[in-house]
């Protein structure tokens, strides 16, 4: 078979290597020059490799933002779920709306919570440049905001279910809703902008507003 054709199959390994490099170039590009002085050449550059190469695998620049930035939340979203899921087994305990909440079942929820926003700073700290692109570019391509509104919304309605299960007793899914845009927010302003106090500091407030706004009791 002509080596052409080795490089365009998917499942050779030349291609997958290839395409991979132009996925780390990418987000490497996106975060140093920004999304408007971005180019396919940019990024053809970076990864070592031809602009032909990079319309092998691409339509174009936003094609390869689109797919960085699904993998990144699907990524985060994988944690969070995780880290709530590696909590002790309280932590999944059924409470009815209303009820009073258990200091065992609340201190454990709180710990968990804790590891929860961790993540989410850890997430934005990776590569505030390239979240900050991301963030941007979402107004204007209606096809970004799609693929991250659907994380939004999975990690909203897994919230809203946690919510259920402790005894919430107003609306789950509107307060997981607003739960998300104060963490997201917060974390925004601490990470991407101006933080005013320390991380622990930081974490330790939001997780208390967090817990004041979504345990009954």
């Amino acid at each position: 078979m002509p080596e052409f054709d080795d490089l365009r199959t998917p499942t050779q390994a030349r291609a997958h290597k290839t395409r991979a490099a132009l996925v780390t170039a990418a987000q490497a590009e996106f975060a140093d020059a920004g999304y408007a002085s971005t180019t396919a050449k940019s990024i053809a550059k970076r990864a070592g490799v031809s602009t032909g190469s990079f319309y092998q695998y691409f339509v174009d620049k936003d094609a390869v933002l689109r797919e960085l930035a699904q993998a990144r939340q699907m990524a985060l979203l994988s944690s969070v779920v995780g880290e709530l899921a590696a909590g002790p087994a309280t932590v999944g305990a059924t409470v009815s709306p209303g009820a009073g909440i258990t200091p065992e079942l609340r201190a454990a929820i709180q710990q968990r919570l804790t590891a929860v926003v961790d993540q989410v700073v850890l997430h934005h700290r990776e590569d505030p440049r390239f979240h900050a692109v991301v963030t941007e570019r979402r107004m204007a391509d209606s096809t970004l905001d799609a693929l991250t509104t659907a994380g939004e919304r999975a990690l909203v309605e897994k919230t809203a279910e946690l919510l259920g299960r402790w005894g919430h007793a107003g609306d789950c899914l509107a307060t997981a809703f607003i739960l998300f845009g104060m963490v997201e927010g917060a974390v925004h302003a601490h990470v991407l902008g101006h933080p005013i106090v320390d991380d622990n500091r930081f974490r330790d407030a939001l997780v208390d507003a967090v817990v004041r706004l979504a345990l009954p009791g």
